[in-house]
């Protein structure tokens, strides 16, 4: 090695690593690395990953894997643990939990292979931030705390730092405000003999969340303005973005309205040029109640409905991770649990042969010298055979229980699939629309909004709640057509009326894209089906035709018969869709939340072509679609008619209608 690099290692190994007090000066660390070659170079790029993955996250990750490959290469177990700790972490940061675990939990089984109670200490935050994501703060607190309690123990200040700052905010999420303080206070001052502004930077953000619950403003306000000077002088955006709409909220409760409205604006600036989404949410949140108190509308509406927007699109993320990580979790305390079995089985077999085979040894010896043994052989033998026979009844029985592990793991990812399409109606097409129904309410009946300025957002209003009224009934529908003992109740029933009354609920969306509809149906076309649910068939086509039509367009519907089918037709002039979406939407495995938006911006969730799908196939009849990307789109409903339903050939409709 050559004197440079040995220099810097003996520098190194003089101060304890840990998160980011006494950090290594990262360029002197890339001016030597060209030179390190073997595990020199391993300890480098961890170094450095670890110094910067707060900071500069593409340049940590590019460092984690190069040192994830050579210590595969060099076998050091160790040093591999360290790089996926910090891929894990980049990935936490990233937002892609799933993966975070995954590779957080390879680096946890590989530090306590190699007994390194420094590493799992690391790895319990990384492991506890997960649980915090997934809102469970008890067990996050745990892991926590458990990582305090391994880096006690190998005199690491560092990670006992971060673990304090850690545990007391999550006790900020559970109101144990009093516990969140004793904590973050403990971590600073810890903290006086590391010198490290990152970690005092945490703490403050602790103290001043603490505090803004308290409505302590003033100490609040002190303590946010540290935590960003900290932030700003280390150029750790993420946390910086973190303070500002903190700083700003605290800004406004104390009635500071221009600090809080620069220090906001400033905010959205940082946020949206580094994608910080969810930051930028609550700073939309903020300057929306600023807005509102200035009395200025059109500014307060911006913000809430961008807040709204934002909040939606992340709330519908969260969800999905969040119930990707907790299938990962279950899945992975599954497999550990089956593992366990398998060696507590082997582990009972194993004694058990062992002791027969010491059985038979010690008589077939004896046997030699006493010859009434043999018959005491003889019966221990009959005894190992029926425990054999035990054996083999336990394994049946084990087998069994795990069949019935697996169906109840299939049977609770069909609930989470359920719950989750439920969740994303109702947060995606409900939640937003009636969120902005109630705030202009709530400005107008304050007096905020003058009657002008209320009738002219009259129109969205109406327009929100219709299509919460829509989403509402598809839901309801929907639910209905899950629950067990769901019956359809077919008879005769005149299809044209059906249409008729379907196109006047629909006639203000027909009038506000100014739709030219021809109805060339027949005096009377009678079906035999379902009426309630070929309403809802008729209504979700016709609203999807006006949904993607252009302006001005012409929506066409007609109907035609033979003597054992009616078919009903809805051909518009819009966009049009390409076979692979034709083909997506026809399929069982069509997703609720892949619903394009209409050529207005109107909002779905693709629970309206469920519904259809469903109710015909009910009904004994079929769906076909024929369309072409900016050629519009024509859709065929066959249903039984009178005529065959009667004679008994739609014989094929009855049996599904049975089933």
């Amino acid at each position: 090695m050559s004197r440079p690099i040995l220099l810097f290692f003996v520098f190194l190994l003089a101060f304890p690593r840990f998160g980011f007090s006494q950090e290594p000066n990262t360029d002197s660390i890339k001016a030597v690395l060209p030179q390190a070659k073997g595990k020199e170079r391993l300890h480098l790029l961890n170094e450095l990953a670890t110094a910067l993955r707060e900071r500069s996250q593409n340049e940590a990750f590019f460092y984690s894997l190069e040192a994830d490959s050579l210590a595969e290469k060099l076998g050091d177990g160790l040093g591999k643990s360290r790089a996926l700790e910090n891929i894990g972490w980049i990935y936490y940061r990233r937002g892609q939990w799933q993966k975070s675990f995954e590779y957080s939990q390879k680096a946890y089984e590989i530090a306590i292979q190699n007994d390194d109670r420094l590493q799992a200490a690391r790895l319990m935050n990384n492991l506890g931030a997960l649980y915090y994501e997934q809102q469970d703060y008890a067990m996050a607190i745990g892991q926590f705390k458990k990582g305090y309690e391994l880096a006690s123990q190998v005199g690491d200040l560092g990670t006992q730092i971060r673990s304090l700052n850690n545990i007391a905010l999550n006790f900020t999420m559970t109101e144990g405000l009093d516990s969140a303080l004793s904590y973050a206070r403990l971590a600073i001052r810890l903290n006086e003999n590391s010198g490290s502004p990152y970690l005092t930077s945490f703490s403050h953000r602790v103290i001043g969340d603490v505090y803004l619950a308290k409505n302590n403003y003033d100490s609040a306000e002190a303590m946010y303005e540290s935590s960003l000077e900290m932030a700003r002088t280390q150029g750790v955006k993420s946390f910086e973005a973190g303070v500002l709409h903190r700083l700003g909220h605290a800004y406004l409760l104390a009635d500071k309205r221009d600090e809080a409205e620069q220090l906001l604006l400033y905010s959205v600036e940082l946020c949206e040029a580094n994608n910080f989404l969810d930051e930028l949410s609550k700073t939309h949140f903020y300057l929306a109640e600023l807005y509102e108190e200035k009395g200025n509308v059109q500014k307060a509406f911006f913000h809430q409905s961008r807040f709204l927007e934002l909040n939606d699109e992340l709330q519908n993320k969260t969800n999905r991770d969040r119930l990707a990580l907790l299938q990962n979790m279950f899945q992975s305390n599954l497999r550990e649990s089956e593992l366990e079995l398998l060696k507590a089985q082997n582990e009972n077999q194993a004694y058990r042969l062992e002791t027969s085979r010491r059985y038979i040894i010690f008589f077939a010896i004896a046997a030699a010298l006493v010859g009434v043994l043999v018959v005491r052989m003889y019966i221990l033998n009959k005894s190992v055979r029926s425990s054999n026979t035990d054996l083999l009844v336990q394994q049946r029985k084990i087998e069994e229980q795990n069949q019935e592990l697996e169906s109840q793991s299939e049977q609770l990812k069909e609930m989470n699939d359920t719950k989750n399409k439920l969740f994303s109606i109702l947060g995606h097409d409900l939640r937003g629309p009636i969120a902005q129904v109630k705030s202009v309410v709530d400005m107008f009946l304050a007096g905020h909004l003058e009657k002008e300025e209320f009738d002219e957002l009259l129109h969205v209003l109406n327009k929100d709640i219709d299509s919460v009224n829509f989403t509402l009934n598809n839901t309801l529908k929907w639910s209905m057509s899950q629950m067990e003992g769901f019956h359809v109740n077919p008879a005769r029933f005149d299809l044209r009326e059906v249409v008729e009354n379907s196109l006047q609920l629909l006639q203000p969306s027909f009038k506000e894209k100014r739709l030219t509809i021809f109805n060339h149906m027949e005096t009377k076309v009678e079906v035999f089906a379902d009426q309630d649910l070929i309403e809802v068939v008729v209504r979700n086509i016709l609203n999807n035709a006006a949904k993607f039509s252009n302006f001005e367009d012409s929506v066409t519907i007609f109907s035609e018969r033979d003597e054992q089918w009616v078919y009903w037709c809805v051909q518009d002039q819009g966009v049009g869709m390409s076979e692979e979406q034709i083909s997506l939407i026809l399929s069982d495995s069509y997703s609720l939340t892949r619903s394009r938006q209409g050529t207005n911006r109107e909002k779905g969730s693709g629970l309206g072509l469920q519904l259809t799908k469903e109710f015909i196939r009910k009904s004994g009849g079929k769906l076909s679609i024929e369309s072409h990307p900016g050629h519009g789109t024509k859709i065929w409903v066959r249903l039984p008619s009178i005529e065959s339903s009667l004679n008994g050939e739609a014989a094929i409709g009855k049996e599904e209608l049975k089933a």
